[in-house]
Formats: structure tokens, sequence, C-alpha cells
């Protein structure tokens, strides 16, 4: 009985099998579409696994859980990605942020009975001034507004709340201002609560939608707002309108929307993180607040609120895993990526019927590793081909014979390289530096627990016996990266020529 190729989604979880200790043995539960092809292979190996009520649980010998495992290996489909290679065991988790994270607002209407007790500092008076004219404009009664400071930077963007009695008369408005908030921000906080108390019981809807807008468009103007409409969604409604009063109390053109192609966003994108680096920098200071009002106002106007851009910091430290492939019958290749992995605290394993490499390690010295194996293998290659074409010259060999010096060529080109990088973590060492050898272990450990959980494992490869070759061995030491790549405390280094 085969397993069913189609039952493997193409992004979805690897299926694993689960080992539990159990009375006389161990109960091993396999994935529903791959058990029966599993326990069939298993049996044959002369093993056996006794069935219980559940079809995807066996009862096995416990010495014997990890021979049901391998069988699952055996019989699933591989998950091959585009490139052809299998998919990662252990896929990195890309970070992302929002390029619009403000905070929720969902909940910034309470219906009370009454009031909670007053808490924070008094307000401000220019804020009590602004909120005594929206109120005004509006035609609302007196009610309380207070202010109390948030002590950390949520891009800028301030929390609100208003607090209304059970008939939907307004009673409080408590607003908190963010460090890198500006005017802008603290005013559209409280357009937007006073918007609430015009329209109790809508929440964030079409009626609501139209008395922020309506509010905005009394207090600064027309042509500040002409941008959004009620019919919008309402996050964007709620970010054009403090877009429009910060270029109001600017005295600046009215906003208006921007478009541009892919390059053009991935530059604004660009801009974005830059500006909010520098605002994280300095946190409530004027430059801070600036360039925070400026990365909000390009979010709004290109549209990108709804955008989310990948972190890069976060994911280098991660353990993961990458599949390398190699020329096929070329040992020294598969010997190159081993000696590379190594220098960069990589565990690898060589699968030679594949001809591949399984590379275990951090994120960020994987993607090295990776990146210096194909480098080197090329230049390699390229000084062997001149080599073999001098050789010609001089030699007449015959087919096998070019092989053969071929082979040897690369094989010391190979152990020469080895030496170099040898010598540079001997020199790292003396100087005081483990982490490569503290990264190697705890991948070598990651290798161990991915292995265990689908019941592989690994074994020494034979030592080979290399002549020695001279052209070689220069090709070899001559190696180089000409620039750095990535980086951490246990990261890539730069190789000096």
């Amino acid at each position: 009985m085969g397993a069913d190729p189609g039952a493997l989604a193409e992004h979805g979880p690897e299926p694993l099998g689960e080992v539990t200790l159990a009375h006389g043995g161990a109960r091993v539960r396999l994935p529903a579409a791959f058990a029966a092809a599993a326990v069939e292979e298993f049996r044959s190996w002369g093993l056996r696994a006794r069935a219980t009520a559940d079809p995807q649980v066996f009862l096995v010998d416990h010495r014997e859980s990890h021979y049901l495992l391998r069988a699952l290996e055996h019989v699933k489909p591989e998950r091959l990605g585009p490139d052809g290679l299998p998919v990662p065991w252990i896929a990195a988790r890309t970070p992302t942020e929002a390029l619009d994270d403000r905070l929720s607002v969902e909940d910034d209407v309470v219906r009370t009975r009454t009031l909670p007790a007053a808490t924070g500092e008094d307000a401000h008076a220019e804020l009590k001034a602004l909120f005594a004219r929206l109120r005004g404009l509006a035609g609302l009664p007196d009610f309380e507004l207070r202010v109390q400071p948030l002590t950390e930077d949520h891009r800028g963007f301030c929390r609100g709340r208003i607090w209304m009695d059970l008939e939907g008369r307004p009673l409080r408005v408590l607003l908190r201002p963010c460090p890198n908030g500006d005017a802008a921000e603290h005013a559209a906080t409280l357009v937007h609560e006073v918007a609430h108390a015009c329209t109790p019981g809508d929440q964030h809807g079409v009626r609501f939608k139209e008395a922020l807008l309506g509010l905005a468009r009394r207090a600064w103007g027309d042509a500040y707002f002409a941008v959004p409409t009620p019919g919008d969604a309402y996050a964007e409604v709620d970010r054009w309108v403090t877009t429009g009063i910060r270029a109001a109390l600017a005295g600046g053109p009215p906003p208006a929307r921007r478009t541009g192609d892919a390059g053009d966003t991935a530059k604004v994108v660009t801009r974005i993180r830059k500006l909010r680096a520098l605002a994280a920098d300095q946190l409530g200071s004027p430059e801070a607040i600036s360039a925070t009002a400026r990365a909000n106002d390009l979010v709004t106007t290109y549209g990108l609120g709804d955008y989310a851009v990948q972190v890069p910091a976060g994911i280098d430290e991660q353990m993961v895993d990458r599949w390398v492939q190699v020329a096929p019958r070329q040992v020294w290749q598969r010997m190159l990526a081993g000696v590379v992995a190594r220098f960069f605290g990589v565990f690898s394993l060589s699968m030679a019927k594949d001809a591949r490499m399984h590379l275990f390690g951090r994120h960020a010295d994987v993607v090295a590793a990776t990146f210096l194996t194909e480098v080197s293998i090329e230049k390699i290659e390229r000084a062997c081909d001149a080599h073999i074409a001098q050789w010609k010259r001089t030699h007449r060999p015959n087919g096998g014979q070019v092989r053969s010096e071929r082979i040897t060529f690369c094989d010391n080109a190979v152990l020469a390289f080895r030496a170099k990088l040898q010598g540079i973590r001997d020199a790292e060492r003396k100087a005081g530096g483990d982490a490569t050898d503290r990264a190697l272990s705890e991948a070598r450990a990651a290798a161990e627990v991915e292995h265990d959980r689908r019941g592989l494992g690994w074994s020494s490869g034979a030592r080979r016996t290399v002549r020695a070759h001279e052209a070689g061995q220069q090709a070899g030491a001559a190696l180089s990266v000409a620039h750095g790549v990535g980086g951490g405390e246990a990261g890539p280094r730069m190789l000096k020529g």
C-alpha cells in the first residue's frame, strides 16, 4: 500500500510521528495519510507493530520506535521547494512589522453608569482650549478632559477613550499622548473621541466617519480633508484626518494621494524605516517627533497603511536548516561545503546519494556558509579550468588522466582553503573567542533533535588519500571573499586574501 502524495500540503507543516512511552512499549501516532504505508514498510523489515482502536496509533517495542519513524520518512513524499531542493525542516520565521501599527481603538468607547475615579495629570491649557472648541463646533455640552501621558512610544499614535452614560451622553475623555506624538496626533485623537460623542452606538461606522470628517473640516477647513470619504475604511479615514490636521497646523498645502511603481514604494518604505529608526534613538526629542510625523504622513499619502515589511533583525539568531546542492560525484564540493560550514559554526551532513548537503545553524551563519560555498566552488572550478588548459599544452593526456588531474587539483584547493580557515579560527581562539565553537555545538544539537524526531541518524564518512598538487594548493590558498557577509557575535567574518 503506497502513501498518498496529494495528502502532503505544499506549504503545510511536515507530517511527523509522535512517540510516547506506554506500559509494555511505546505508542506511536502517525499522520493519517501515511500511517498504513509506514506500518507496512516497518513490518517488511521484520518488526512488529500492534494496532489500537485509533487507526493512527500503533504499539511497538520502545527500542524499535525510531524504526517506525524512519519507515514514515521512507514512505511519505519528499517536499521540494521551487529550487528543487527539500523544504527546510526548521523554517525561519521572518519577523514583520506593520507600517501602520497604531494602537487599537476598537474599545475606545465605554458605556457606564458611574465614572471611575479620575487619575493622571491635568490637561495642558492648549489641549483644553482645543477640546472646548471642538465641543462647541459639535454642539455638545461641557464634559471632562483628562491627559495621562504614555511612557512608551507607539509610532507617535495616541490612545484615546471616551466614557458615556447608558443613554449615550458623554462624561469624560481621556487622552494618552505618546512621547513621539505631535500636536496633530493629539488633535486628531480629540476629534476622534468627540465624533464618538456625536454618534453614540455607531462605533466606527458610516455615521461616525461622517461626524469625524465633518468636525475636522469645520475646525481646519474643507481643503485639508478632500481625500477621505465616509465610504473609505475607517482606519484610512482616521489616517487622512491626522495628516490633514498636520498640514493645516503647518500652514502647508493640503495632502494628496501619491503613487509610484514597486521601486518607488521600496524607496518610500526604506525612508519610513530610517525615519522611525531616528525617532526610536531620540525618543521624545523635537527631531524624533518630527521624524515620526513625516513617517506617518508617508504611510498615509502612499497608501501603505495595510502593508507590513520584513524585519531582518531577529531572524539572524534563529536556528534553521538549509539544503545545498552540489554537483554529482564531485566529492571535493561536499568537502568544501563541510569546511566552510564548520568555519561559520554550522553543522553539515553530506547526502552523497542525492548530491547535496544539509546544513544546521543560526540563520545568519547558514546564509553566510551557503554564500561562501557557492562562490568558492565557482572560483576553484575557474582556476581548475585554467590549469587544465595549460597542462594539456605540455602533456598529451587521455580522458582518464584529465579527470584524475582535475580531481587532484580541486581536492588540494579544498585542503589549502581548509588550512587557511583553520588558521583564522586558531587566531580567534588565541584571542579568547570561542563563539564559533559554541555555535557549532548548538547547531549539532539542533540537528540531533530533528533527526531523532524522524528516527534518522548519521555516520562518519571514510577518509580519502589525496596526492599533493602544488597548483591546486595555490588556488585554495588564494581564495578570499571581497566583502563581509552577515554578522553577529558568532557570525560571518571578513576573509582577508
